[in-house]
Formats: structure tokens, sequence, C-alpha cells
């Protein structure tokens, strides 16, 4: 009997204090009198998302349609208190003004957990800051237009693979055949390798990690939840996000690229010549964030070790294919949805050509205003990311007087402003016009989001614009595009992700040879 007295009274203390531990977590945004959404125990207020039952992006927008009149308003991930930013003004002090105070993503202190997340995408701070500085050399324009013959390279290999698979069937699952396509594009630009998934589909080992990088499973995604709510707990268990197999892949691929160059850079002045600098040098130099505050030229030195390297790698091959082949593939699909404005972008693209002889050159950024509108809205609708994360670093007053405390996170629910009305007239409507010339210059730049914003901005923008133009003009130039029988008009979203992915990766559209094609094929020398 004094057996069972004892363990009833260590199981009434035990959850009185977890009760008392979560009711004081919960409770966060009441002491701040801060307009709040009502949290569930551990779920908070994110709970569709946790359960991996709806995607990220329309959660916190049915959030949003609760506060419509509010600058922003209190919620919880999980059971950490997050505001969620939707006024433009408040944006822009957030993701650029006062960036300093919230540069970091969630979980940032935990970025030396495991190889991956050492890559400039999970950093904050100083650290973030030399590796953000030390990288963007690589993105000047300069560089894209000298890089561009790679990439004209990959579409021939593109326009290839393409009327093969049309031999066969003339529906086009077109979300991973562009995979493909950016796949070999990244590889070659970037790592100076053939990568070779448009020939080689069976067994091919940057396919094979492509597939563990982005597996979409509920594994996966329970992980991922787990270690942006809870990372703590996450990693005190043992969990990891990301398997070993990806770290020695990339770990081997840059041996055996820096051994074909003697450890020496090249004339390729590319990715793998900067980190071969890197390696040599064993340090980089940077500013250091707190300049910024403090007004000091203050530098910062980050030792380059074998697994930022490969962390950078990891960063630049994933980001370089995944939401480039993902947002060609939801401009092609809204294209295959309206045929006039399909034939007003394969219009344009047949002029390009035809001024440019059949060559697809760098001059595609800047010549094909209607196309990359085009792209613009399609990243309107179907944003890469839909809620922009960011930690408080440093305690953090918004200038309504509000103070943020160091740790809580900040959403900027990007889905949401995308289809604001108020923003965005008729947002449900695809219209490329909204990003025309004399058009797009009235959007207000903290309401659209399409590579984030502020000092985080994509550093790829360039190189991912210059890859999808290219795919898609490799396309419109012979293929009239409609949806495939049976494909939905409105897609779902995977609820595993916290990135825009259709459910399944699925898109099939069906492919037509347009009229006058021959006189369109890439010139090939």
């Amino acid at each position: 009997m004094n057996g069972l007295i004892v363990l009833a009274s260590l199981l009434f203390v035990t959850f009185s204090l977890i009760y008392y531990i979560l009711s004081k977590k919960l409770s966060y945004w009441k002491k701040k009198n801060v307009p709040h959404a009502d949290p569930l125990p551990i779920l908070g207020n994110y709970g569709d998302y946790i359960l991996q039952k709806e995607y990220p992006g329309k959660v916190v927008q049915k959030l949003c349609h609760k506060f419509k009149n509010e600058p922003y308003f209190g919620a919880y991930f999980g059971t950490l208190p997050v505001l969620v930013v939707k006024d433009p003004e408040i944006i822009k002090h957030v993701l650029t003004k006062d960036f300093y105070y919230v540069s970091g993503r969630e979980s940032s202190h935990y970025y030396d957990q495991e190889v991956m997340t050492q890559n400039m995408f999970f950093g904050s701070g100083d650290r973030w800051k030399v590796l953000r500085q030390n990288l963007t050399p690589l993105f000047s324009s300069l560089k894209m237009k000298n890089m561009f013959y790679l990439i004209e390279k990959c579409t021939i290999g593109f326009e290839d693979m393409l009327n093969k698979e049309l031999k066969m069937s003339n529906v086009v699952e077109v979300r991973s055949a562009v995979a493909k396509y950016t796949m070999d594009s990244i590889c070659s630009c970037a790592f100076g390798v053939e990568a070779h998934t448009m020939t080689e589909k069976e067994n091919n080992p940057f396919q094979f990690m492509a597939n563990e990088i982005f597996e979409s499973s509920k594994y996966r995604g329970f992980k991922i939840i787990c270690r942006a709510a809870w990372p703590s707990i996450f990693y005190g268990l043992g969990f990891k996000l990301f398997p070993k197999t990806i770290d020695r892949f990339f770990s081997n691929l840059l041996t055996g690229v820096f051994e074909s160059r003697n450890y020496k850079p090249s004339p390729r002045n590319d990715f793998v010549d900067l980190l071969l600098n890197f390696k040599t040098e064993d340090y980089i130099v940077g500013d250091s964030l707190s300049n910024v505050k403090t007004g000091e030229e203050k530098k910062v030195k980050l030792k380059v070790s074998d697994e930022v390297l490969i962390a950078q790698s990891v960063m630049f091959f994933s980001a370089g294919f995944e939401t480039s082949a993902t947002t060609t593939s939801f401009t092609l699909f809204e294209l295959a949805k309206h045929p006039e404005l399909q034939e007003r972008a394969a219009a344009e693209v047949d002029e390009f050509l035809r001024r440019h002889n059949n060559r697809l050159v760098y001059d595609c950024v800047t010549e094909l205003p209607y196309l990359e509108a085009c792209m613009y809205e399609a990243l309107r609708m179907y944003p890469v990311i839909g809620n922009l994360t960011r930690e408080v670093m440093d305690d953090y007053v918004l200038p309504t007087g509000l103070k943020l405390d160091a740790g809580v996170r900040v959403h900027i629910p990007v889905y949401d402003m995308h289809y604001n009305p108020e923003y965005f007239p008729e947002p449900k409507k695809y219209n490329p016009e909204r990003f025309m010339p004399g058009n797009k210059e009235h959007i207000n730049p903290n309401t659209f989001f399409a590579f984030g914003s502020g000092p985080r901005l994509c550093i790829g923008m360039r190189f991912a614009k210059m890859q999808v133009l290219s795919g898609l003009i490799t396309f419109l130039k012979k293929y009239k595009v409609e949806l495939a029988d049976g494909m939905a008009r409105e897609l779902e979203f995977d609820p595993k992700t916290f990135l825009t992915q259709p459910l399944d990766n699925c898109i099939a559209l069906k492919l037509t040879e347009r009229e006058g094609w021959q006189q369109r094929n890439y010139l090939r020398t």
C-alpha cells in the first residue's frame, strides 16, 4: 500500500510539474498582452502541421484570418512562442532594418549537432555573416554569364531527354523530368562533374542522394518538426535530421574533384575552386554581424573544417536543383491551364530564339519579360516556403514597443501575404501581368517573398532564375502543354514538408509538338 501511495505521489508531482511548465510556456503572449490564439497542450496552434495533416502555409493562413485587423499576433509552435507578423512595415523592420536582432533560423544554436546543418542556410550570427560574405561572389552577374554555356549544354541534353520521353508517351510527369535537368546543371556549374541524371536514370548516385535529402515520408516530416519545435529533446535523444550516407557521398565527391584539380584552383573559378581556396587558407574572414549595432569594424575568423566544406556542398546541391525544378513545374502547370497566356509566352520565346539564331544565350534573363512574369506569378501562387521563419537572437523591441525576448520565433506568413487581396487583387487568379514592367513597380516588396527578403535573400536567386527560364524556353519552343487526363486543376500540397510541393510530387502534363518546331531546335556547336 505504501508503495502505491509513493507511486501515486510521484505521478502527481510529475504531472503537476509538467502542467506548470506547459502553463508557463503557453502564457507568454498573455503576459505580453499580445492578441493570440488559444493553444492546445503540446501542439500549440500548429497542430495540423505537427500532425502532418495540412501544409504549413495554409495552417498559418487560417490563423491570420482570425486576426485580420492586427499587424501581428501571438501563436505557439508546439510549446514555443511565435510572433506572426502581417504588417508590411513591421516585416521590413524584422527582415531588413533590424536584421541584427532577428537574424537566426529556427534552432540555429544547434547547427553543430550534425554535418549538414553547418551550412549557411541553418546558420546565424557571425558564422552566417562570414559564410555569406565569402560565398556571395560566386553569384555575381559576371559569374553567371561566364557559366551560362554550361546551362546551355544542359538544356540541349534536356531537349534530347524530352524527345526520348515523348516517343514512349505524350504525358510527362514534369516535376521529376525538370529535376533531372536542374540536377545536371547544378552539378556541372558548381562541382564541375557530369551527373548524367538525364541519361543514366537507373541507380544514378546523384538521384539517390536527392531522394535521401528530400525524402518525403511521415518519419522525416516528424523529425523536421521535432527539430524545429523541440531541438534540445530531439538531439538529446540522439536523433539526426539527415543520414550519414549524405555526408559520406559529398565528402567523396569533393575529394575526387579536389584530386582531379591537383588541389589547385582551376580556370573554371567555380564553387569547388572557392572551397579549395577556403581549404588552403584554413580560415575565412568576414565582418562581424554586431558591427551593424556597434558601428565598429570588427572582423571574424571562421575555421574551415572538412565538415564545413561538406555542409556548403550539400546546400548548393539541394537548393540548386529542387526549388528551381518545382518552380518550373508550377509555371508550366499554370500555363497548361491558361492556353492564351501560354501562346503569348511561346511567341516571346520564338522571337527570342529568332533574334539569337536558335542559341540559348544569357540574355534570356533580361529579354523575356513576359516569361519572367509567368515565373514570378507562379512563385506568388506557389511560394518556395509558405512561412519565412526567424529567431530572435538578442532581446528586440518592435517599432510598436513590444519587447521580444531572445529565443522567440518570428514567422512571416508568406502564403497568406501572397493571397491577400489587399496586395494582390483576385489572388487566386493566375495573372502574370502583375509582374510586367509598369505594374511590378507598384508591388510592395514587403508583401512578396519569391526569394525571401533582406540580408537573407536567396543567395542563388540569379542562378535559379537562369535555370528556370532556360527550362521553360526548352519546353515552350517545341511543345504545347496541357493538363493530362485526370490531372486536377487545383493542387494539394504535401503536409510532410515545410516546402511548397505538390502532393505525391506529381504534375502530369500532356505535351504536343507545336507547328514549326523544327525551326526552333537549339543550335549545336
